[in-house]
């Protein structure tokens, strides 16, 4: 969005309103990446002038484009500025209700909402308006995503990847075609927690084509579950038909020390939501998707397949997730054990959902960073977390690698 903001902002300053004094930028996004400004222009008969939007929009499509992916507006006063009717109609000629819309004032971003949201209402939308909805809550932008991004590679991947804390590393064995930083994408998040890279890799690793999120969203980040939506829906949408997902956490068996890699066989969501509350899109998946394989037994098979090979320990385990960020209480992790888990962490439960939900198959592994609360002496942090996450990715990369191995055996390396 920066990108956005700074095109906007530098547009606004040459705005030509001698008649209002108020001065209005806009940046679109295309669909191929690049950005388009304009700015508010009056004449003598006011208000019948061109808006920042109606500018941008010629910009963009004298230069052969059609599609818009994002769009800022920048203003200054009290309120926020929005695009009049007429420019909402604008924008909706050459983007769906899904396009997020940045208002920003002088200050910054001051709220996002969706073309959507924004159609049926008046002239304004105020700060504090009831009637709609927070981003969080809006309708995912996940297939404008996918434009851009496919707009600009035409790799075709067919497992997505998504990598936890301090596992970034697993990303440098891929033979890159394109990185795209979240910053570039529409809605994607800005990851807020050290050891979370923020950028989309598309690639082959052993062959495989693959698409790899350097970098997920936790809940306790604030930004609620759409962003989860709208990274595995963007797999989907990009051609993925399996996930693999890592996470560092913590092992509430004393015999599954730090440094191991466990295979997730089931979850326990202590998460208190799920990223399937709201509206269901049938065009995605079932309103009551069934969780009784979750995790995909042919992968888990073929994963414990290549660590015997390998010589690689790889014990099975029910992982069991929590909100964070504060790390369990020893009266919790007694609690889990008791519930029958066999490690703790913050991430991967929403992703599962959402993926069984879209109709991937999903595998998951576990990088023991640590023991629970209570089984070991020293202090959780997360320092701890990353330095452990770092000493065992070189397990978890060869293993992974031996998997895409086996799967490009299988033909699986059309794109």
């Amino acid at each position: 969005m920066n990108e956005l903001l700074a095109a906007a902002q530098a547009a606004r300053s040459r705005a030509h309103a001698p008649y209002s004094g108020f001065q209005v930028g806009v940046a679109l996004r295309s669909a191929s990446g690049a950005i388009y400004a304009g700015a508010n222009v009056e004449n003598a008969s006011y208000p019948e002038g061109n808006c920042a939007e109606a500018s941008a929009i010629a910009a963009m499509v004298a230069a052969g484009e059609q599609r818009i992916v994002e769009a800022l507006v920048v203003a200054g006063g009290e309120r926020l500025c929005t695009p009049c009717g007429g420019c909402r109609q604008r924008l909706a000629e050459f983007a769906d209700a899904s396009l997020l819309v940045h208002l920003c004032g002088l200050d910054g971003l001051r709220r996002t909402v969706t073309l959507g949201e924004l159609l049926p209402l008046a002239f304004e939308l105020t700060a504090s308006s009831e009637a709609v909805p927070s981003a969080g809550d809006a309708p995912s932008p996940w297939p404008a995503a996918v434009a851009q991004i496919q707009a600009r590679c035409d790799l075709r991947p067919r497992v997505g990847l998504i990598l936890g804390s301090g596992l970034g590393s697993l990303a440098d064995a891929i033979a890159v075609a394109q990185s795209l930083p979240y910053a570039e994408l529409p809605g994607f998040p800005a990851p807020s927690v050290e050891g979370h890279g923020g950028r989309l890799i598309l690639g082959r690793l052993a062959g495989l084509p693959v698409a790899c999120l350097q970098g997920r969203v936790h809940l306790y980040e604030g930004v609620g579950t759409g962003p989860v939506n709208l990274l595995v829906r963007t797999l989907r949408g990009l051609g993925c038909s399996h996930l693999i997902l890592t996470n560092a956490a913590g092992s509430l068996r004393p015999e599954i020390d730090p440094g191991s890699l466990v295979l997730i066989e089931d979850h326990i969501n202590l998460l208190g939501t799920s990223p399937l509350i709201g509206p269901n899109d049938p065009a995605i998946g079932p309103r009551f998707p069934d969780m009784g394989e979750a995790y995909d037994p042919e992968l888990r098979r073929r994963l414990r397949a290549v660590a015997e090979r390998q010589g690689q320990p790889l014990p099975g385990g029910v992982y069991l997730a929590t909100l964070g960020p504060a790390f369990e209480t020893p009266a919790e992790i007694r609690a889990f054990r008791a519930l029958g888990a066999d490690l703790v962490g913050m991430s991967t439960v929403p992703e599962v959902i959402s993926a069984r939900h879209a109709g991937l198959r999903v595998a998951a592994l576990s990088v023991v960073t640590n023991l629970a609360a209570g089984l070991a002496p020293e202090p959780l942090s997360h320092a701890q977390t990353l330095s452990a996450a770092e000493a065992a990715s070189g397990a978890l990369v060869r293993l992974l690698q031996g998997l895409f191995e086996e799967l490009a055996k299988d033909g699986w390396t059309d794109d």
